[in-house]
């Protein structure tokens, strides 16, 4: 019979969660936090689903008899990670952590972060890619490692493992394409007026897609032609303030839509991909060109121009200039070419042959 079991988190919150065992081999089932009678009846409703599996266990642990418990546990940590990131992330980064550490919960069971060790990690790695990408799979090891250095930081608890795991050595990815000014040209050649104001708002700031869709009117300040990318929509929370220049002045001056909350409200993520999608295949680009290829395009062109690449490095938002200079100069080969070729040391070509 499989045992429930209630645990006091240090944050004085009561969890609850259910033990039993499968061929010899102990499983958690994550009820989380709730009262005592809702915890009843899930754990009675599990006894009955799953009653014909042969579960061998112990009796039910009730709030009387509770089963000791040593040190923290992973449910232990996402709570903790959940309150930190209620008052210092953004909703976004949130529920990243949580369906991270909640994946990782699914797959160890909700194991004492003692028993969290780079072998167990390594097992976790191998069974999770017959299920998902590497890159999903490395994206729930950093958040584990940034709960865990958290818990450090936080001095939540004592005796944390000291070490921090591994992600999935991944091949470099290959840079985003950008586009020539003839296919700027074909690509602003809708006739659907919002959706063209929606790309040329990519191109002339840089922005992400949903950076952009999350872009409100009171975001907007004509009058010291700037717009302000909010922590709330931001990579990571953070802020930015991006110039408007005199292209993007006259199409927002002589917006003719009505103004509401949000620049662009009838387009989702998805649809406007999709939008984009259709569209570019309508007019022939290539294949590889996305809506994240306008971002590309606004550094491209900036620095072909002559801007520097901390400046451009900054309106992109960049974490470091220097994820700016590995995909800048691995899209626009013809720039660095010239700018080599300015070398000429010895005054003249030596003959060939």
């Amino acid at each position: 019979m499989p045992s429930l079991r209630k645990r006091k988190l240090p944050s004085g919150k009561t969890v609850w969660d259910i033990r039993y065992w499968i061929s010899g081999k102990r499983k958690v089932f994550t009820i989380g936090e709730t009262d005592r009678r809702t915890a009843m009846k899930i754990y009675a409703e599990f006894c009955r689903k799953h009653a014909g599996e042969k579960l061998d266990g112990t009796a039910i642990i009730t709030e009387d008899s509770a089963e000791p418990v040593t040190g923290p546990h992973l449910s232990d940590l996402a709570v903790q990670v959940r309150l930190y990131a209620e008052s210092n992330k953004s909703p976004k980064t949130l529920e990243r952590e949580q369906l991270a550490l909640s994946q990782i919960i699914r797959a160890l069971g909700d194991i004492s972060l003692s028993e969290i060790t780079p072998a167990k990690i390594e097992e976790y790695k191998a069974a999770r890619l017959k299920a998902a990408a590497p890159q999903t799979v490395n994206i729930e090891i950093r958040v584990l490692n940034t709960a865990l250095n958290q818990a450090v930081e936080q001095q939540w608890w004592n005796n944390l493992p000291s070490s921090r795991f591994r992600q999935i050595r991944l091949p470099e990815a290959e840079p985003p394409e950008w586009l020539v000014e003839q296919q700027i040209e074909q690509l602003l050649a809708t006739e659907d007026d919002e959706f063209r104001d929606f790309l040329l708002f990519l191109l002339h700031t840089g922005c992400r897609r949903n950076e952009a869709l999350g872009v409100r009117w009171e975001d907007v300040d004509l009058g010291r032609r700037q717009v302000v990318i909010r922590g709330r929509v931001g990579k990571m929370g953070k802020r930015r303030t991006i110039p408007i220049n005199d292209a993007l002045q006259g199409v927002l001056s002589a917006w003719s839509r009505p103004r509401a909350e949000q620049l662009f409200p009838n387009y989702g993520p998805n649809q406007v991909s999709m939008k984009f999608r259709r569209w570019s295949r309508q007019i022939g680009l290539p294949t590889g060109i996305s809506l994240h290829s306008l971002r590309a395009t606004f550094a491209c062109h900036l620095i072909k121009n002559g801007v520097d690449i901390y400046t451009v490095s900054r309106l992109l938002g960049h974490s470091s200039v220097k994820v700016t200079e590995k995909h800048y100069l691995a899209l626009d080969p013809d720039h660095v070419m010239l700018a080599i070729n300015i070398l000429n040391f010895g005054g003249k070509a030596h003959p060939t042959g």
